[in-house]
């Protein structure tokens, strides 16, 4: 024989084990062990696309923070937000970073009048410039050398996706460790 169970108290059981089941996954999730601070790694907000630079102290990722999307450069040391002047504009993507070995200048990908761009960031003098500004396909993915002196980077300028590499010159201030020693370029 079967033994019979109200209706009720099968729908009692449920519901308090609906509802057991609901408060260890909102106490799971919670956001208690993420820093609330401006200036910590990370917050509340979606960070992503890091990059770090060849001595492991900076990195650089994309935010959203204050709603709107920005390239940010945090010092792993010191823990907390390096300043950036003039790196991010208003009503501009930035995203896809590439640090040098010191961190001083950024690779990434930015938007000039509607079309993506490779652009450098010289931390030294607080400037952007725009490397690919008369470019006829599209770019993505760049990166920068160690030292600062290449950058590479996808384009379709021949109609698929290819590599280019960009030197920026023999007479820019190269990116190097304190103390290590500059050879000449090679001929």
């Amino acid at each position: 024989m079967k033994k019979f169970i109200p209706r009720f108290r099968l729908q009692l059981q449920f519901h308090w084990g609906l509802c057991f089941s609901l408060a260890g996954l909102i106490v799971s999730c919670s956001y208690n062990e993420i820093p609330i601070g401006s200036n910590s790694l990370n917050t509340r907000s979606t960070e992503e696309q890091p990059a770090l630079s060849g001595n492991g102290r900076f990195l650089a990722f994309v935010s959203n923070r204050s709603s709107t999307q920005q390239l940010l450069l945090y010092d792993l040391e010191q823990q907390q937000l390096i300043p950036t002047p003039r790196l991010n504009r208003r009503n501009t993507i930035a995203e896809s970073p590439s640090l040098s070995y010191n961190g001083r200048y950024i690779v990434y990908i930015s938007s000039d009048r509607g079309r993506p761009v490779v652009a450098l960031y010289d931390r030294a003098v607080g400037r952007s410039q725009i490397l690919t500004p008369n470019y006829n396909g599209w770019v993505r993915n760049p990166s920068v050398s160690p030292d600062g002196r290449y950058v590479v980077f996808e384009t379709t300028i021949r109609g698929q996706w290819d590599i280019e590499v960009l030197d920026r010159g023999v007479n820019i201030e190269l990116d190097i460790p304190n103390g290590a020693p500059v050879s000449p370029p090679p001929q």
